[in-house]
């Protein structure tokens, strides 16, 4: 197995992917994008379920070691907190939003683990906003199990925003207005001179 090759593939067809969504790109897309023929794609992934998975897991990957290197510079939970949701913003904004649409239409094994993927986030996310109690940044009568569930249910939200008019609004408005509003609204009056600071020294 030519392994920098499918590794050069699965880079190219993750950035593919997301700008256009799923469905649009095809495998001779793909290939063509790579400059290789449709034969040695096919000797290389069996099919797009096997492409896309490794998309997945080479995103997760990314996304798991962006997250550590954020733990480890950061001062206080809630920076970890703004800095993970910055580094989200920032790839949401070359991604296409018919990327989850088509995820969970047409390739239903792969959003289920993109599911437990969120799920595992969002229990992080919890923990950080104990750890932020304790700090002094989170209000300490917050019910984590209801903020956290309200979160889901936000996320939910951004993810069907066919009621929303986005000729005015882009998804990644309406994603960057949920997420500011919830972390404003947990936060303490240090938590939120925290926040403020920090938006002002990183906002792009």
């Amino acid at each position: 197995m030519n392994t920098e090759l499918r590794e050069r593939i699965v880079g190219t067809a993750s950035v593919l992917f997301e700008r256009n969504g799923i469905k649009s790109v095809t495998m001779d897309a793909i290939a063509g994008q790579m400059g290789i023929s449709k034969r040695t794609l096919y000797e290389t992934f069996r099919d797009k379920d096997e492409l896309l998975m490794e998309c997945f897991v080479y995103q997760h990957r990314e996304t798991e070691a962006e997250t550590d290197r954020i733990v480890k510079t950061s001062s206080n939970s809630m920076e970890i907190l703004l800095r993970v949701f910055f580094y989200m913003l920032r790839k949401l904004r070359t991604t296409n939003r018919n990327f989850y649409s088509d995820m969970k239409k047409y390739h239903a094994s792969i959003s289920v683990m993109f599911e437990d993927d969120r799920r595992e986030h969002l229990r992080n996310a919890a923990r950080l906003m104990e750890q932020g109690k304790e700090e002094g940044l989170i209000r300490a009568d917050l019910k984590l199990e209801i903020v956290s569930m309200l979160l889901k249910a936000q996320f939910e939200i951004w993810r069907n925003t066919d009621d929303f008019d986005t000729s005015r609004y882009s998804f990644v408005e309406i994603f960057e207005t949920i997420f500011m509003n919830f972390f404003r609204g947990i936060a303490t009056a240090k938590g939120a001179a925290f926040i403020e600071e920090f938006i002002a020294k990183h906002q792009e």
